[in-house]
């Protein structure tokens, strides 16, 4: 399961979900990875001396676009999944059966009681 342009992998390249929840080490098979996984969890952990810090390092890596795309990406999918979470909004049940095998791999299932993936 991913979106279109996240599924875009070269043949040589796999990527590693697990990555993104701490069971694992390296780039997750993406193009400045580190980088991207550290900036995320700024923007996720609010620590916005580091994401000035990091802005800095990503205009230099990646261009003045891609790292604000990519601070805009992480901090709207904390802020979407946080309303989500608050107002009770669950998962529909094919979503939740298409993702048993994602949600396992990268372990996002240890964020939230097992109700919030029962429609």
């Amino acid at each position: 399961m991913a979106l279109r342009e996240s599924a875009e992998v070269s043949e040589d390249t796999e990527g590693d979900l697990g990555i993104v929840t701490g069971r694992g080490d390296g780039d997750a098979g993406v193009p400045h990875g580190q980088f991207l996984i550290r900036l995320a969890d700024a923007v996720a952990g609010w620590s916005w001396d580091e994401v000035t810090r990091l802005r800095h390092i990503g205009v230099n890596l990646v261009g003045p676009e891609a790292t604000s795309d990519a601070i805009l990406v992480a901090a709207g999918f904390n802020g979407i999944t946080r309303v989500a979470d608050a107002i009770g909004i669950r998962l529909d049940s094919r979503t939740a059966n298409a993702s048993v095998n994602l949600r396992a791999t990268i372990g996002i299932d240890d964020f939230a009681p097992a109700a919030k993936w029962i429609a």
